[in-house]
């Protein structure tokens, strides 16, 4: 851990295991700005060229293996920003190697079980887990939890809308399997309905499924009543949980406008929180509170969900606030895994509109 410029506090230093677009578009560049805080001291991918360039472009180590990285005591957390299905390994082994803190891109993981070991191999260790879908860090989500705290909020309507314009990576996934470095030479073929369907909700719709579960009753599992697939990426899901009509669509539109609502409605007061979109350093969202006595008003911050991650980050390992429940966490991805494998059993056999 490296001491910082005035003496008064150590700069934590970071190694990140993977370097693809999450590394590229936020993480290097959010931490860019919180010098003061975090200093990325080693990198590894599985790709060698790609993990010698981002060594280069940052002026730090390049690890030979995860292993080493794990090793280097000068990186006292991890980014876990690597293909789902080898997060629970390398959370774990960051774990145990005794790494402070461990953040991991959504999805969390990619099962169940995996999600319990990463819950249990925390609370051995004392590390603590966060998960990198960011809206749950914006300054208006963070808004409306107090607003939430204060009120006997029971809505009986919650819709997740988002709309966004053209992706390629989005478009790429709709056409055809993803394959990452460690399938290097592995024919592409196109992707199957259901796989499609599971890269919606666990990579679009993650986002908001753990504020949409705590807008839910506790416990409430979701029973999902129809799905399909949009053309040419995007989904609409119908779910009940606990009582609640749960709405959830996306679709890629044609032109550069984002539009991107969490909602939850009562016969009393209703919620509406705009989000800016992912990849964009655009500030926060804004959040509405309206009830028949008033209504509140949060208007955007000069800062986003992907810092707020990072300075919770800063505070938990300062003991200045509490590490999130790692078994939450786990619930949290079960119930969008649940989701994800019932919206696929119900797919119409068309073809997506």
């Amino acid at each position: 851990m490296a001491n910082s410029a005035n003496g008064s506090r150590s700069i934590l230093g970071v190694g990140i295991i993977g370097t693809g677009l999450a590394f590229q578009a936020i993480h290097a560049r959010v931490l860019a700005d919180l010098t003061p805080l975090f200093a990325i001291t080693a990198v590894w991918d599985s790709d060698v060229q790609r993990s010698a360039a981002a060594a280069a472009w940052l002026d730090v180590r390049a690890a030979r293996d995860l292993d080493d990285l794990l090793a280097d005591p000068a990186v006292d957390l991890v980014v876990i920003a690597s293909p789902a299905r080898f997060h629970a390994a390398q959370a774990i082994a960051a774990m145990r190697a005794g790494k402070r803190a461990v953040l991991i891109e959504k999805p969390l993981c990619a099962t169940p079980d995996e999600a319990d070991e990463i819950a249990t191999a925390a609370r051995l260790s004392g590390a603590a887990v966060l998960v990198g879908a960011m809206h749950s860090s914006d300054p208006a989500w963070l808004a409306a939890e107090k607003v939430l705290a204060e009120a006997n909020f029971a809505p009986s309507l919650v819709r997740s809308s988002i709309v966004i314009p053209p992706n390629a990576c989005f478009e790429d996934w709709a056409t055809e399997a993803v394959v990452d470095a460690q399938d290097v030479g592995a024919a592409r073929s196109p992707m199957q309905p259901a796989e499609l369907m599971r890269l919606c909700v666990l990579e679009l719709a993650i986002h908001d499924l753990p504020l949409v579960r705590r807008l839910l009753p506790q416990g409430a599992a979701p029973c999902v009543l129809s799905a399909r697939l949009r053309r040419p990426f995007g989904y609409a899901i119908t779910l009940l949980a606990g009582g609640v009509l749960v709405d959830m669509s996306a679709i890629i539109h044609g032109n550069w406008e984002t539009d991107w609502n969490l909602e939850a409605t009562a016969s009393d007061a209703r919620l509406k929180v705009a989000f800016t979109p992912s990849f964009v350093p655009a500030g926060s969202g804004t959040m509405i509170w309206q009830t028949r006595q008033r209504t509140i008003v949060h208007e955007p911050a000069a800062t986003n969900g992907y810092v707020g991650q990072w300075e919770a980050i800063a505070a938990i390992l300062n003991g200045e606030r509490p590490a999130p429940d790692p078994c939450d966490l786990a619930e949290d991805f079960r119930f969008a895994w649940t989701i994800a494998e019932q919206a696929v059993s119900l797919l119409e056999h068309e073809v997506p509109s």
